[in-house]
Parts: C-alpha cells; structure tokens; sequence
C-alpha cells in the first residue's frame, strides 16, 4: 500500500487483506497512526491485477500491526481486491499452501 502523511510518502506492508480492509504493518511510522484516522487515499499495488484506490480508517493499532477498514469504495475497486484474493487463493490451493483468514 502507498499513501501519504504530511507529505511523505510511505509504504506499510500489507499483512491481510479483504475486501473490505486490511492489516498493515509499519514499526517505521506505527506512531503517526491514530484509531479514527483516515489515511487515504492510498494505492494498493495488486500485482497483475491493477492499482485501486482506497480510502482507510484506522480501526484498531497493536504494535506493528495497525488494521483499517475502506470506506468509500467504489464497484471496481472492490472487484480488482476479489479479483485479487481469488487469484492468490487459487495459487495457495495449486501449492498445497495453507489458508490464511481474510478480514
């Protein structure tokens, strides 16, 4: 995920994502986040799929671990995050590897 705080760009790891949020990782910058904050837009890089725009919330922080629902998404922005978690389930299944839980 790219997005930007007070004019710096940053980039936390994308550790779950859903369709309707993510849990994102970043020990760098974990303190500039706040519950209620919205941080968007942001962009998420789905490889091979395309780049939607998001617009998070901060739902809840737990060292590293800050975790953000989107509000405001629009059909295809949604649709390209499906297309997304189906592609890598549909990888996960081909390598024998085990399910992780979506938000």
């Amino acid at each position: 995920m790219l997005l930007s705080m007070e004019g710096e760009d940053i980039d936390p790891m994308v550790d779950e994502l859903g369709a309707g949020g993510a849990r994102l990782w970043s020990s760098k910058h974990f303190d500039r986040f706040y519950e209620g904050q919205m941080i968007g837009p942001a962009v998420l890089l789905l490889e091979d799929i395309g780049m939607p725009i998001v617009y998070p919330v901060v739902k809840r922080k737990s060292w590293p671990a800050i975790s953000v629902q989107f509000v405001d998404m629009g059909d295809k922005e949604r649709e390209m995050i499906f297309k997304f978690l189906f592609k890598l389930e549909r990888k996960k299944i081909q390598t024998g590897e085990p399910k992780r839980r979506a938000l």
